[in-house]
């Protein structure tokens, strides 16, 4: 069990909070209008039964954006977007079509048939009919596994992967070799790639799509549910000789959407410097009701008697109010911090991080001038699975860059003890929406109180189980730390001694043209 620290500094904090504090005047009083009763306001509007669990798209979800929008601009923060606060995004939203046939695969070793109600479709442009398609059999999804093997025009077959079994730390690594795996087997072109699971199948799957990319070729995938097939592929002979897939399915179900990014922006000061910037983010969204739950195949999406609706209290509502909260406090500020500090909340994280994906194809500001974001990721709950979480916080990727430092010595002003997870660090680092900006170079963490909680992804994640006034500590700690990176000469630098901050690093030379 992780080490559990004393919560007697905040217990001496009372009403002196930042008594024989370094902290300006000015930024005390902003980081003292930072309280437990506005974010519990904000959280019990955004997280009620009302908004049907913010599923992207849902009439919930556009009251949620209408709600950050209002709280914005009552803060006086600059639009950011578009259209007003809102950066839109077309969107088409697909509703897979279904097996018609059962699934026939022929091997040397046997023939399996798998019936039409244990396939679904979990990507397709179209319908289609496979007839003896050739197949090759893949035991993992790691790119080497790739080298040399002729895939074009066949049925690649593979596991799914069952993530309530890996260990955490061999999560990351796992993530990344699949998604290198899924993007040069989408490069070979192969007929369909079939992902063969022991666990449940969508109800009526679904995805959601940026308008120009709807129509673009994409490989057909599958999933499987077969016991009986997964012991196949296991034995060596499974990779061998000839084999073959039959199959028929319907053609998708599409429907144009309009989606938001909701954005407000706090101009900086510095003649200099105000065109920098650094990033506050959240997702708003969540993943609905049971249906909705149903229809995106969340594995752990967990239900409780007749509760039709998963409110998302911390997942990510709280995330939400703190970005509302801390714009609110620092654009109290007089004068403002010397670089530009945007505040957004992003949709559709839970299908797949669409919202932050959309703004690094489309920044609202440069991404080559942001120095850095703060992605904020269920921190209201303290009451972890490894143990309660007083006055602390931890990151994703701790040890990759120095934004680490400016909130650790933000924690040490206000009581909040920040420290690095070793199951969680890496672990989670690209399963959050700082992975797009990372991705293109920009120093980006999650920040995050507990990884894990119960009604993680259940009905039960609601509103009165926030700890609102350890969460208002914790954002005080996050909007100082804000300021400092916000003021500093010094931009925040990938640790170039981790080697697993080399793809980040070479992102971000790209980005400055070096």
């Amino acid at each position: 069990m992780r080490r559990l620290f004393s919560i007697a500094p905040a217990a001496l904090l009372g009403c002196a909070l930042f008594a024989q504090s370094a902290i300006a005047p000015g930024a005390q009083r902003a980081l003292r209008s930072i309280t437990a009763a506005n974010l519990r306001g904000d959280l019990s509007f955004l997280a009620s039964d009302a908004l049907e669990g913010r599923y992207t798209p849902s009439p919930g979800l556009e009251v949620a954006a209408e709600f950050i929008a209002s709280q914005f601009r009552a803060a006086g923060l600059e639009p950011g977007g578009d259209n007003d606060y809102f950066q839109t995004a077309e969107m088409v939203d697909r509703r897979m079509g279904k097996a018609q046939s059962e699934m026939t695969v022929v091997s040397g070793g046997g023939t399996f048939q798998i019936p039409a109600s244990a396939i679904a479709v979990s990507d397709a442009n179209e319908g289609g009919r496979l007839e003896n398609t050739p197949a090759v059999v893949f035991r993992a999804r790691d790119p080497e596994a790739l080298k040399g093997a002729e895939v074009s025009g066949k049925a690649v077959i593979a596991p799914a992967i069952d993530w309530r079994k890996i260990p955490a730390g061999e999560r990351q690594s796992i993530y990344t070799k699949m998604r290198a795996f899924d993007g040069q087997v989408a490069s070979l072109k192969p007929a369909v790639e079939i992902l063969v699971t022991a666990g449940g199948l969508p109800t009526n799957a679904a995805s959601l799509i940026a308008a120009d990319e709807a129509s673009q070729p994409r490989v057909t995938k599958l999933l499987a549910q077969s016991d009986e097939l997964r012991k196949w592929m296991e034995k060596p002979s499974a990779a061998s000789g000839a084999q073959s897939v039959s199959v028929a399915f319907s053609r998708p179900d599409d429907r144009r959407v309009r989606v938001k990014n909701v954005v407000g922006i706090l101009r900086g000061s510095d003649a200099r410097l105000k065109d920098t910037y650094v990033l506050l983010t959240a997702h708003y969204d969540h993943i609905g009701t049971r249906a909705t739950a149903a229809g995106a195949a969340n594995p752990e999406a967990k239900q409780n008697g007749s509760d039709e609706i998963f409110n998302g209290a911390n997942d990510d509502g709280s995330g939400t109010v703190s970005v509302i909260e801390i714009g609110r406090a620092l654009a109290k500020l007089n004068p403002h911090p010397r670089r530009t500090i945007v505040f957004m909340t992003f949709f559709g994280e839970e299908r797949g991080e669409l919202g932050s994906q959309f703004y690094g194809k489309h920044p609202v500001v440069p991404v080559k001038d942001t120095i850095a974001d703060i992605n904020l990721e269920q921190v209201g709950r303290t009451d972890s699975t490894v143990g309660k979480q007083i006055n602390n916080a931890s990151l994703t990727g701790y040890d990759y860059s120095d934004v680490t430092k400016f909130l650790e010595r933000a924690g040490r002003e206000t009581g909040i003890k920040l420290y690095m997870d070793k199951d969680a660090s890496d672990a989670y680092f690209t399963r959050s929406d700082n992975a797009s900006l990372a991705e293109q170079g920009v120093p980006a963490h999650s920040l995050t109180v507990a990884f894990d909680y119960p009604d993680y992804h259940g009905v039960g994640d609601e509103w009165q189980k926030v700890d609102y006034d350890n969460m208002a500590r914790v954002d005080r700690m996050v909007a100082l730390g804000l300021m400092e990176i916000a003021n500093s000469a010094r931009a925040p630098e990938w640790n170039a001694q981790n080697p697993k901050t080399a793809p980040f690093r070479e992102a971000q030379r790209k980005l400055l043209g070096q």
